[in-house]
């Protein structure tokens, strides 16, 4: 906010001690009250360490006046170009804390809170009109009438930037330019940004061609090499004065080859697109024509490799692609007889693996988990006098809830929506649903029945439901599987479906998990 000496009328928050007076009478034409400052339309004034603000008071008629400011406060005086951002010779000397100037400019050089005071004393009851017609009446001291009022300044120092590094959760030096860090390539470094003076509220750490905006940012080195880093921070917003650094880390990240073997890290998966990615722990060399080394089997029946590859994105990945198309339902398996020339970009060999699973794309159009929007899972107006239906943690199919459906007698219609967390379809897709339930024993279950809902239309509109008859069969006291066996055709286009779910019978049940997926199964 520098060099704003144009004042422009602002209200500003008060902090004043005062009390109302019960003979307050509205000014009359000789006396009146009134104040600016440089913080324009903000309710607060907010200023950077070593830049000033202004204030001026326009109130008429009054028989004293007087501004008072802290130590580490300084008034100064004019005139102060757009150019100038030093403002150390524009201190009115000899200093003073206090001033009876009707404007004054204030140069803040400490950080925190800090307070500027106005006192007024007048002859005749006065008092300030603010916004939202709130009324700052004068108070009765010594037969005069006084208007008291201290401003609050918010101070922002500069930003001095403090990190930390951690390697498997120990701090290391990183403080000189002779420092190393030596990191096995794909292992990682915990960089924490802890800096508080200045309250930086945006970060970027820039390291081995990697971005991080988190506060601690957790880097996986993959490349061999010396790299060095840096930490952009800056403050930003509409209402406080910017400020930003970038900080130099002075350590050397040496990254060395690693001594883990080159292996499968994670769970090998089907992409949306049909490819096939398996993870490794390291990045790969660049490598062609490696197609013959593996093998991929559908349904126990091997398919023909079109490309084996790494990602393009992401070079710790390896991504197969298969001639002929596959579907969700199929079972999948990869091995690699570790015969190729494969290498990782720190020169090691990728071990062979055998029959390795495929988990594979589900196609899913939503999934109610009972994790997040817990509030927008209610249940139906038929139910209320009947069923307790209400998110739980006694169980939980993943993560720590499911719902709830404790009904009374047996015959009970329980019902519970979310009319809420609406999805989106598309008309001639093929659509079956599938859950979790758990069936407490004692429970006596005659069906379960999801409904795939429009705008939360049950029972016509676009709806359908999936009915499930052999409930009474399913496993107590454990989480079962249930996937409906019938497949509804999407009618119309929309992205406002909906879950409804109902149940008949008595007893406890939770629900868990439910998902809509298009049918991918193989024809």
């Amino acid at each position: 906010m520098k060099n704003k000496l144009i004042l422009i009328a602002c209200i500003i928050s008060l902090f004043a001690a005062c009390t109302s007076s019960d003979d307050y009478d509205a000014p009359n034409s000789f006396s009146d009250v009134s104040w600016y400052t440089s913080a324009f339309r903000s309710a607060t004034m907010g200023v950077s360490v070593n830049d000033f603000a202004s204030f001026a008071d326009l109130s008429q008629g009054e028989l004293s006046h007087s501004w008072t400011i802290e130590e580490g406060s300084f008034f100064l005086e004019g005139p102060i170009t757009r150019t100038d951002s030093v403002y150390d010779k524009f201190i009115i000397e000899p200093r003073t804390l206090e001033t009876e100037d009707k404007t004054v400019h204030v140069l803040f050089t400490e950080g925190g809170l800090k307070k500027v005071r106005l006192y007024n004393v007048f002859k005749d009851s006065v008092a300030f009109k603010g916004a939202n017609d709130f009324i700052f009446p004068s108070k009765r001291e010594s037969g005069q009438w006084v208007i008291d009022t201290t401003f609050i300044v918010d101070v922002y120092d500069t930003i001095v930037p403090q990190i930390l590094i951690r390697q498997n959760g120990v701090v290391v030096p990183h403080e000189s330019a002779s420092d190393i860090i030596t990191v096995e390539a794909g292992s990682t470094l915990e960089l924490v940004d802890i800096t508080t003076i200045g309250r930086p509220n945006t970060r970027s750490w820039n390291i081995a061609g990697i971005t991080n905006t988190d506060s601690l940012a957790v880097i996986q080195f993959n490349k061999l090499g010396e790299f060095n880093g840096n930490l952009n921070i800056s403050r930003q917003g509409e209402e406080i004065p910017g400020d930003y650094e970038n900080y130099i880390i002075p350590a050397t990240i040496n990254v060395i080859p690693s001594s883990l073997p080159f292996e499968v890290s994670a769970d090998i998966i089907e992409l949306e697109n049909q490819t096939i990615q398996v993870p490794f722990n390291g990045e790969f060399a660049p490598f062609g024509e490696q197609e013959s080394f593996f093998t991929v089997n559908v349904n126990g029946s091997p398919f023909t490799i079109s490309s084996v590859s790494k990602g393009t994105i992401d070079a710790t990945k390896l991504e197969i692609k298969l001639v002929d198309q596959i579907y969700r339902s199929d079972v999948i398996t990869v091995s690699y007889d570790g015969n190729g020339d494969l290498e990782s970009s720190d020169t090691r060999t990728p071990l062979a693996f055998t029959d390795l699973p495929v988990s594979m794309f589900q196609h899913e159009l939503a999934k109610f988990d009972f994790e997040t929007n817990t509030a927008n899972y209610t249940a139906h107006a038929e139910n209320l006098a009947t069923t307790s239906i209400e998110i739980s943690t006694e169980q939980a199919a993943s993560g720590t809830n499911s719902i709830k459906i404790d009904a009374g007698a047996s015959g009970n219609w329980s019902v519970f929506e979310n009319l809420v967390d609406q999805f989106s379809a598309t008309v001639g897709q093929k659509i079956q649903v599938e859950y979790k339930v758990y069936k407490v024993s004692g429970a006596s279950i005659n069906f379960l029945a999801p409904w795939l809902s429009q705008d939360g239309a049950v029972g016509g509109g676009n709806t359908s439901q999936f009915w499930h008859n052999n409930i009474q069969g399913v496993a107590t006291d454990a989480w079962v599987t249930i996937r409906a066996g019938n497949v509804t055709t999407v009618s119309a286009t929309a992205n406002n479906y909906n879950l409804y779910f109902r149940h008949n019978g008595s007893g406890t049940i939770y629900l868990d998990d439910i998902r809509f997926i298009e049918v991918d199964d193989r024809p």
